[in-house]
């Protein structure tokens, strides 16, 4: 047969010719126009299966932001084990939850889905309760409650995070506006500073509802990552390890409305505000400046007791390294003013002692390490000063006493709160000033010149009367060089 096609007409022979040639250069030297049928339709499902299962190995997604009394977290759940079958998810909860959640998913699509209790039980062993021990990925998700995953956002942030591996990933969610804040922790002054970062680039902290990611070990490294309220905690821990955190301009998608009740808004509230009491009250956190330069308070107040104990030689706070709690330096300010005001107004000879005159010049204010302010007062004026002769609460709530042992007095901010003001008697003789039977380690005797005349000095918002060489009265009560001494030794002037 191939004998009669070779004898054929030649035009039939070019014609085969030409199409054999036509096929070779289709098949070979124009690749991109080969056929294979099954590619279109099997590539982008084996793509999709691959990074599902990348990401799967990757990533730990856990929902540590919800109230167990309402919640979106079976659907939040669903969105992902829907979209990424294989990915461990951890559901963290303080207690047994109640009500249960209400799954729709199968039992073999929640294989990989754990709830975790944190409730502390006799019968538990350390492991049950550190969510940890269940994350064998390099990166973990936290996701708030009501959130839905966009693939594209998660694949995203999974390539953000390993390019950037020292920082922390972070995406909104829904509609949530995010504010980049920049924090300090003055753990001297037992405060927090806050202040935004308009430029958004790299936060320690970030307010609004968002999902993060964030490498594994590095939560390791942390003494309370999952610690209420979340994610404020975390920031806390973070930022002192100077770990930043990126935001991106992605988003996931919000789930089903939630708290949508007066009655649950204000009760969820309320257990934020407990859970930060109880953070800060551990931190010993007393202030917090706000970025607007409003200043919350968490330390004492006049109706509660004062945030150190009873003194024995050294305050400890010092010895913890920490000056006085700023909550009770306010207290003393506000309890300095007031006898000041009270002892000018009856008309006695007053003036800034030892530790206060020193604040006044060094700062205009008290030391930031003092336990109390010190007045003092001629002897001869005593009378004058109805309340030191009486003593109890004032009008405003100040308690005068007149101490059990030496004749010196002392004003309490309040009959609960003990931060103090001490006033102590001078008695002239022979032109010297002599303590008024009443002994304190730095106090001594100082020649009468020093208040003839008394001056001003600028002291916690306004003047004060003082000594009219203060430098020199303190070179004589606290040695030479007092201020410089103190600039360079801080609170071992007093507390060797």
């Amino acid at each position: 047969m191939l004998h009669r096609l070779l004898r054929g007409r030649l035009t039939f022979k070019v014609y085969i010719i030409l199409g054999i040639i036509a096929i070779i250069v289709c098949g070979y030297l124009i690749p991109q126009y080969k056929i294979y049928p099954i590619a279109p339709v099997t590539s982008p499902s084996l793509a999709h299966s691959h990074s599902t299962r990348h990401l799967s190995k990757l990533v730990t997604v856990i929902f540590r932001q919800f109230e167990d009394f309402e919640n979106d977290i079976a659907e939040s759940v669903q969105s992902f084990v829907s979209a990424y079958p294989n990915i461990p998810v951890l559901v963290l909860c303080e207690r047994r939850q109640y009500p249960p959640f209400q799954f729709s998913a199968t039992n073999i699509t929640l294989r990989n889905v754990k709830i975790i209790t944190l409730e502390f039980k006799l019968d538990t062993i350390p492991n049950d309760l550190d969510p940890l021990s269940y994350v064998s990925t390099d990166y973990v998700l936290f996701v708030p409650d009501a959130s839905r995953v966009s693939r594209r956002v998660f694949q995203m942030m999974a390539v953000t995070a390993t390019t950037y591996p020292t920082q922390a990933i972070a995406v909104g969610v829904g509609n949530s506006r995010l504010v980049c804040q920049q924090l300090k922790w003055a753990y001297m002054d037992w405060t927090l500073h806050y202040s935004k970062d308009s430029s958004k680039k790299l936060c320690d902290a970030i307010q609004g509802q968002h999902a993060l990611m964030i490498k594994t070990s590095m939560l390791r490294s942390l003494p309370k990552p999952f610690a209420l309220p979340f994610p404020e905690s975390l920031y806390l821990q973070t930022a002192i390890r100077n770990i930043k955190v990126q935001i991106l301009d992605s988003k996931f998608a919000t789930g089903r409305s939630v708290l949508k009740t007066t009655a649950s808004k204000q009760k969820a509230s309320k257990r934020q505000r407990d859970y930060r009491l109880a953070l800060y009250k551990e931190l010993g956190v007393k202030a917090v400046m706000k970025e607007d330069g409003r200043v919350q308070w968490f330390g004492c107040k006049r109706e509660s007791q004062r945030c150190f104990p009873p003194v024995q030689r050294t305050p400890s706070y010092v010895l913890a390294g920490r000056n006085t709690p700023p909550c009770c330096l306010r207290n003393i300010r506000r309890t300095v003013t007031h006898v000041l005001r009270a002892l000018l107004q009856a008309g006695a000879r007053c003036w800034l002692e030892t530790t206060s005159l020193l604040g006044a010049v060094m700062r205009g204010d008290l030391l930031p390490w003092v336990e109390y302010a010190e007045i003092g007062i001629h002897a001869g004026d005593l009378t004058r000063v109805s309340w030191l002769q009486r003593g109890g609460a004032d009008n405003d709530g100040f308690v005068w006493e007149r101490a059990t042992k030496g004749h010196y007095y002392r004003v309490a901010y309040s009959a609960t709160n003990r931060v103090y003001v001490l006033i102590l008697p001078f008695t002239s003789r022979n032109g010297t000033m002599w303590p008024a039977d009443w002994v304190l380690a730095h106090q001594r005797e100082f020649p009468e010149r020093h208040l003839h005349p008394l001056a001003q000095i600028q002291f916690v918002g306004r003047h004060s009367p003082a000594p009219n060489d203060a430098r020199a009265f303190l070179d004589l009560k606290l040695g030479p060089n007092a201020v410089e001494k103190c600039d360079r030794i801080g609170p071992k002037l007093l507390y060797p």
